[in-house]
């Protein structure tokens, strides 16, 4: 539009205008021929003033509503006008006092109160997001969309009034507005949307669903209540049927608005482990914009997902060229590591992001303080897997410097100096946590296992029953569990969990324990059956979906359903030693060489002081006649063997072996 054409236009509006502020002025409309001299003279410059507004001259506008306003002092409308050139040139303070001087003199002036109630809105909107919102500013700007919904109840303040109350965390009243604005306005979308929004955020899921299912029926091309339901399922978990909303929003052309549709879809197929279709949305993705590191990296994700550590690792490369040093890529290139075994180059990864996200002056923003969090635990599990106990110790000791629950981090440290075969450490540095926190839960429980393993065993289960405050505790029944399963005590474990079942019926963990102990003890069918409860309860639970498959693999039985379930548990945790030597041992027990050895080479650098993983991988490489791998991988057995039997029985291995083994390696 040329600047001319809408200088004449804001003339022309100006008379409908100015009419209407003599009404509200509480004074009968005239023509122009027919007003008084001083109306006359005071809608000239009203007309001078919106010319100057059109053509942005500010300052000549605010003169102008001035001198109208000095002949017409009571227009509600003359100040409410002057109050929106104000807030146009940035003078908020005027624009609110001006306005309010609008409402003053007419209480139903709903234009001074939109002006007023978009004010606050900006106010709260372009508050630093560290910064909590004024209650003053939100109770200004809630005052007002009430007065708009008072005069104007068909006005869409519903919404934003209802979205204050949100933040006020009163969501029965934000509920009731949105309600309210759906029966002015039945079938609106952003009613609808947002009370599905407000059901989402308050944890109800399924509402959501259904009140976004009902407005469909009648608007099936609604892209974003379409995308929305999508939202929802992935809230919920259901990912499949999130990864199903999300195409059918793209392809009602929800990308055109949104673009972060399509990663959304990308994610939930990622999510629902569809990683070839996850993959080729954000191939697409790096089609078009092939400088994007944040898709590199999801890319990357996916392909560490299925263990293509070469793609994984060239995508980030690729995305840390383009934002060199970043600490996510930097962190992502840790996990490729990691995930392939490479654990010593994952520690030296972890080792440079700690340094690099090191303040001097020891400050930190809670993500920040959150992030190396995570690296120091990272560094401690790490270092233990592999034998390093006192990098572990210092990591753990990094760690506590960070984590706010310092006495779990101190009975962490406590455990790391018995896998170290350390006693004497162990209790030195239990004794010392406990003098500065002598009622520490986490330490009471570790004190009360130490003591048991002395023999004390009635002392210990003291301890442990004295924390319970003679209340069901199920963390205190699997400390008391493993005490009774080490001291072979198997009538008490038995009686124990018996009671836990009673206590806690519908607890999967309950059973798991009870399958544990039966195994223990060569109880396979009460083992079996407390495992598949266990499971009817928890379908996924990694534990005890590698326990049972670990125990029908080693006892050489239903080596099919074994495979499937360790698979599972292998998925859901990659990096466990333990899941990853399960896998390798019903490989081996199916007579799947390749499969074992790739699974139990790998299960040994995640546990490496681990006896029975590296009998085991001795076990496979002695069958393929890998003689000096076999008693190289035996000898650590041996070293790492807790039990003298145990010992023993590998050596008789070694023996078999003798005459199959170069000289010099006798």
């Amino acid at each position: 539009m040329k600047k001319g054409f809408f200088v004449l236009l804001m003339a022309a509006l100006a008379p409908s205008i100015y009419a209407q502020s003599i009404g509200q002025a509480g004074q009968t409309p005239t023509t122009t021929a027919g007003k008084s001299p001083s109306r006359a003279e005071s809608y000239l410059h009203f007309s001078k003033a919106r010319l100057a507004d059109a053509e942005g001259r500010f300052n000549d506008s605010i003169t102008e509503y001035k001198e109208a306003l000095k002949l017409d002092p009571n227009n509600s409308t003359l100040y409410s006008e002057m109050a929106q050139t104000y807030d146009h040139n940035s003078r908020t303070q005027l624009a609110v006092d001006t306005a309010n001087e609008a409402v003053r003199i007419n209480p139903d002036n709903i234009d001074a109160h939109t002006l007023l109630s978009q004010i606050y809105w900006k106010q709260l909107a372009a508050r630093n997001n560290n910064a909590a919102p004024d209650r003053g500013t939100i109770d200004q700007a809630i005052h007002e969309y009430e007065e708009i919904i008072r005069i104007d109840p068909s006005d869409s303040a519903f919404l934003q009034l209802g979205l204050l109350y949100q933040y006020l965390k009163q969501p029965e009243k934000a509920e009731e507005l949105y309600r309210k604005h759906l029966k002015v306005e039945p079938g609106s979308e952003e009613g609808t949307l947002a009370l599905a929004d407000l059901h989402v955020k308050s944890g109800d899921n399924k509402g959501a669903v259904a009140i976004l299912e009902d407005f469909l029926k009648n608007r099936p091309d609604s892209d974003r209540a379409t995308k929305a339901i999508g939202d929802a399922y992935f809230y919920q978990k259901d990912f499949g049927k999130a990864a199903e909303y999300y195409k059918k929003a793209i392809a009602l052309g929800a990308a055109d608005d949104d673009p972060e549709v399509e990663e959304n879809y990308a994610q939930a197929l990622f999510m629902d482990d569809k990683f070839d279709e996850a993959a080729a949305i954000y191939q697409r993705m790096l089609q078009r914009n092939p400088n994007d590191p944040a898709t590199l990296v999801k890319l990357a994700q996916i392909y560490r997902s299925i263990m293509n550590f070469d793609k994984a690792r060239s995508a980030l490369t690729s995305a840390d060229k383009l934002v060199p040093g970043n600490e996510e890529i930097q962190f992502n290139l840790y996990l490729v590591d990691r995930d392939e075994g490479k654990i010593e180059e994952a520690i030296a990864r972890l080792n440079t992001l700690a340094k690099n996200s090191e303040h001097a002056n020891g400050r930190y923003t809670p993500p920040e303080q959150q992030n190396r969090a995570i690296y120091f635990s990272s560094l401690a599990e790490l270092n233990s897997n592999i034998g390093h106990y006192d990098q572990a110790i210092q990591a753990f000791q990094d760690l506590r410097t960070v984590s706010p629950e310092k006495e779990v981090v101190d009975a962490r440290i406590v455990e790391t100096y018995r896998e170290a075969k350390n006693n004497d450490m162990a209790n030195q540095y239990l004794q010392k946590a406990l003098k500065a926190a002598p009622k520490s839960r986490p330490l009471l429980i570790v004190q009360a296992d130490m003591i048991a393993e002395k023999g004390k065993v009635d002392e210990g289960i003291r301890t442990l029953e004295s924390l319970s405050n003679g209340m069901p505790d199920l963390e205190i029944i699997g400390a008391m569990a493993n005490i009774y399963q080490r001291a072979k005590k198997w009538d008490d474990a038995q009686n124990l969990l018996e009671k836990a079942v009673k206590s806690f019926p519908m607890n999967s963990d309950v059973y798991f324990m009870q399958g544990a102990m039966y195994e223990k003890q060569k109880k396979d069918a009460e083992a079996e059956k407390a495992f598949r409860k266990s499971l009817e309860l928890n379908a996924d639970s990694p534990a005890t979906l590698n326990y049972l498959g670990y125990m029908f693999a080693d006892r050489g039985v239903k080596l099919d359903e074994a495979l499937t379930m360790i698979k599972k548990a292998v998925d859901a945790e990659p990096t466990s030693g333990a899941y990853l030597d399960s896998l390798g041992w019903v490989y081996y027990k199916m007579n799947r060489l390749p499969e074992a050895e790739k699974y139990l080479s790998k299960a040994v650098r995640f546990a490496a002081t681990d006896s029975t993983m590296h009998e085991h991988l001795g076990d496979l490489y002695s069958k393929i006649g890998k003689y000096p791998e076999a008693d190289a991988e035996w000898q650590k057995a041996i070293q790492y063997a807790t039990e003298p039997h145990e010992a023993d029985a590998i050596r008789k291995k070694r023996d078999q072996i003798k005459n199959k083994l170069p000289k010099k390696q006798l």
